[in-house]
């Protein structure tokens, strides 16, 4: 099966302007008692109260108007994903993949094979609320997913959903049982699609925030999920998997980049004792949502599907980390947890840290220099002294072993 490479020239990133939303401009949903239920239906990501950007909503319906103008099949010279055949139109599309059901998406779609890089510039800029979904989908899209054989022999990973499923209260949504039943069909069916990860606390945060931004469509869920698991993009089958070899490797490279270029932080936290495993395995293992308001996670998610688990989650800390020295510089250990739950703070900085991030994005062959000079006897290294480079892919499938055929 074809995959999102990682294997691309490295050049200089492009300069992004982003967008910021407004806060103050809500979304106005019905005000009925039960106007934020999953139980009703709504428009895509209705549950989560965004800002409005008019700029954003104008450049976005430029651009995918301005693919309107195409009859013909989307042209690409490469083999797309799992060799998705071409459309002759609009409609032979939909019928291959019942996963896209609005015509935006469609050129979404287009947009992205025709101008990848251009793209992911626009993700970058900023995503309207109404394209989020569909962005995320495009994205990441598997044609056959649904398809793949399922392992019913998923006992321990089964006792351990139902077990952390009604702890996951992201949300007072979360409480319904209808809420928890499609959490439930998103989890179990990862577990049985991708049974060498079967399931690890943490992942319930993730699935939980995408069937929100969803509009609770548990089984495109699972297949935005279900790419997270199955490419060497994004890993998310070595962060989950027994032992969490990749949180170690990014917990590596997030270390000897602070100590680069944040070294009176990187020796505050040495002097003090503050392991990683303190603050950046709780970020990994729940994809922020254990620490960030909802729509900080929303945002900060948008960054991570563009960029990639490795280059997504490290920019993000360290531009994290960036803007908070200051404060960390006078933080211990105990202090540490309760700093950086920005949840319970009730303050919003995603904002700030996407555009930290964007001042500085790292680079492929930092991270392979970072492996090259490590000391640390880490499953990964090998595999990423080729990060970003020819052969990556190849050496990702040894590592990777997931789907059972």
């Amino acid at each position: 099966m074809g995959q999102l490479q990682c294997t691309q020239e490295e050049k200089q990133p492009s300069i992004i302007n982003r967008l910021e939303l407004d806060y103050k401009k809500q979304v106005n949903n019905k005000q009925d008692d039960r106007s934020n239920s999953f139980s009703y239906v709504h428009a895509i990501g209705m549950y989560l109260n965004v800002g409005n950007n008019s700029k954003l909503d104008e450049i976005w319906e430029e651009k995918l108007n301005s693919f309107k103008v195409y009859d013909e099949p989307p042209r690409t010279q490469s083999n797309y994903r799992n060799s998705l055949t071409k459309p002759r139109n609009i409609e032979q599309f939909f019928t291959e993949c019942q996963l896209m059901t609005q015509d935006f998406e469609y050129y979404m779609f287009v947009f992205f094979i025709q101008e990848k890089q251009e793209f992911k510039n626009y993700g970058l800029i900023g995503i309207p609320q109404k394209y989020r979904w569909a962005y995320w989908k495009v994205i990441t899209f598997q044609k056959d997913i649904m398809h793949k054989k399922m392992d019913n022999q998923i006992n321990s990973a089964l006792y351990h959903i139902q077990k952390d499923i009604n702890r996951t209260l992201i949300s007072e949504l979360f409480k319904e049982g209808t809420v928890i039943e499609k959490l439930d069909y998103v989890l179990t069916n990862l577990a049985r699609l991708y049974p060498q990860v079967g399931y690890c606390q943490g992942m319930n945060y993730i699935a939980a925030l995408f069937l929100m931004v969803s509009g609770a469509k548990e089984q495109q869920t699972v297949c935005v999920f279900g790419e997270l698991l199955d490419s060497s993009f994004y890993m998310f089958n070595l962060l989950f998997k027994e032992d969490l070899p990749l949180l170690f490797i990014i917990e590596e490279i997030i270390m000897k980049l602070m100590q680069k270029q944040l070294p009176k932080v990187y020796n505050h936290f040495m002097a003090c004792n503050i392991s990683p495993s303190i603050w950046v395995s709780k970020i990994l293992l729940s994809g922020f949502v254990y620490l960030f308001d909802l729509l900080d996670c929303v945002l900060l998610w948008d960054y991570i599907f563009i960029k990639g688990t490795v280059l997504g989650y490290t920019d993000l800390i360290l531009a994290m980390v960036t803007i908070f020295q200051d404060e960390l510089l006078t933080k211990d250990e105990a202090d540490l947890s309760i700093f950086f739950n920005f949840q319970d703070q009730k303050v919003k900085c995603a904002e700030k840290i996407i555009k930290q991030a964007l001042k500085k994005p790292i680079q492929d062959k930092e991270i392979r220099e970072i492996m090259k000079k490590t000391n640390k006897k880490l499953e990964l290294v090998e595999l990423f002294k080729l990060f970003g480079k020819d052969g990556f892919d190849k050496q990702y499938q040894k590592y990777s072993q997931v789907i059972k055929k």
